[in-house]
């Protein structure tokens, strides 16, 4: 974005610029002081140096410079009082002091005809020099001058002056009229390259903050992106983590499913293969569940599936895994559960089925919903295939329902003549 600071400067950038022209003012000032000194010592000066060249008019030399003196220090007093505010006009004053006291010379002194002539050119040369004003103000300065000088001309010749005289002084003005344009012009140069110079370097410097602002302002950004993408990995490592729950958890029941099974079986299982220890397997399936879902409808089957489930929740111990194995089949891991102990713990599962109290009409003579349950030891004998664990468990759930269900049996190792054809233990559920 470009600003007045970041443009390129010119000379009409450097008259408008507030802070440029208050340097100026500020030197203008000091100018017109030192300048004010200056005159009125030479002033003094004049007037000594007439008094004692030419006794006869000393008296009225001395009246007629000394109010010039004493007005050009009013003025140095006048420019360090207020001297911003007033600088031009008591500028163009101070350089009218001197071709006033030039102008008392010529007309008291005739014999310092060659010493005023050259001072006459000589002020509006120094005057350019030591009071450098605006090119307005300096050419209005210059004709008040040659106003006066004409003045001065005018009295010399009505006083009876040869006419080479007053040629001569009209050269010499013409030629100091000249100097003081030409110096006027160098001044106005060097303070306008400086000037440039000034606002160039300002507009680095405002193009550098800018820099720094854009800067400043890409941090924050970048900052606030970081914060954004922090906030954003967190919530999709939370999403992550429930997606992975959820993966691993049945919708209907909130168990956990096969997934979640599969993953925590292999993990008891390689622990119980490093370790040692025990563990168990509780097969159940809910007695007549077919008929209940055909007699009541799916929506009475699928509040006995999550109601047997919560039922499970409450009954399990702390660190046993409860999970829905398929259907109406609920399997539990029973962590540092032996062959002695497994029995009453899975027994305490399928007791606390029963005295739920859920309805089924169609599961006589209990009139409620209830589960058989097969259970098998889980050891370093048996825990490299744990396959073969779920398929005893499925065996010995197989014999709860052959033997009346709601009951739990644990698994014996069949001799061959016991092994059930699959089809025949799927139609027993």
């Amino acid at each position: 974005m470009s600003t007045r600071a970041t443009k390129k400067p010119d000379a009409t950038t450097a008259l408008k610029d507030r802070r440029l022209r208050a340097v100026y003012r500020r030197e203008l000032q000091n100018s017109v002081f030192q300048s004010a000194l200056i005159v009125s010592a030479a002033v003094a000066a004049a007037a000594i140096a007439g008094a004692f060249g030419a006794p006869t008019v000393a008296p009225v030399l001395i009246a007629l410079m000394l109010p010039l003196a004493l007005t050009t220090l009013a003025t140095a007093w006048a420019v360090r009082r207020r001297g911003r505010r007033y600088a031009i006009p008591l500028g163009m004053a101070v350089g009218l002091v001197p071709l006033l006291s030039t102008a008392v010379s010529i007309l008291l002194l005739p014999q310092s005809g060659a010493v005023a002539l050259g001072t006459v050119a000589l002020i509006p040369l120094a005057f350019a020099i030591f009071v450098p004003l605006e090119r307005k103000a300096h050419l209005t300065w210059l004709v008040l001058a040659d106003g006066l000088f004409l003045g001065i001309v005018l009295c010399l010749c009505a006083s009876g002056a040869d006419l080479g005289r007053a040629i001569s002084m009209l050269i010499a003005g013409a030629i100091a009229n000249a100097l003081s344009l030409g110096a006027n012009a160098v001044q106005l140069s060097r303070r306008y390259q400086i000037n440039g110079q000034v606002l160039a370097v300002r507009g680095l410097y405002g193009r550098m903050k800018e820099h720094e602002l854009d800067l400043r302002r890409q941090d924050e950004f970048l900052f606030m992106q970081q914060e954004t993408l922090v906030v954003q990995q967190d919530e999709l490592l939370h999403l992550n983590e429930e997606l992975e729950t959820i993966a691993r958890m049945d919708a209907l029941t909130g168990l956990g499913n096969r997934l979640r099974l599969n993953e925590d079986l292999a993990s008891l299982a390689a622990r119980i293969e490093r370790t040692g220890g025990t563990a168990g397997l509780l097969l159940m399936d809910l007695d007549r569940f077919k008929r209940l879902n055909d007699t009541c409808g799916h929506l009475a089957g699928d509040a006995a599936l999550r109601g047997v489930a919560e039922v499970m929740r409450k009954t399990s111990r702390v660190g046993d895994g409860v999970y829905r194995y398929g259907g109406e089949e609920f399997l539990v891991l029973l962590h540092d559960c032996d062959e002695s102990s497994l029995y009453a713990v899975g027994q305490r599962y399928l007791t606390a089925i029963q005295a739920a109290g859920m309805a089924h009409p169609d599961n006589p003579p209990y009139g409620v919903v209830t589960a058989s349950a097969g259970a098998t030891e889980l050891s370093q004998a048996n825990c490299t295939d744990v396959d073969a664990a779920l398929h005893d468990s499925d065996e010995a759930l197989y014999v709860a329902k052959e033997n009346g269900r709601n009951r739990l049996e644990l698994h014996l190792r069949p001799g061959p003549a016991d092994v059930v054809p699959i089809d025949r233990q799927r139609a027993a559920s």
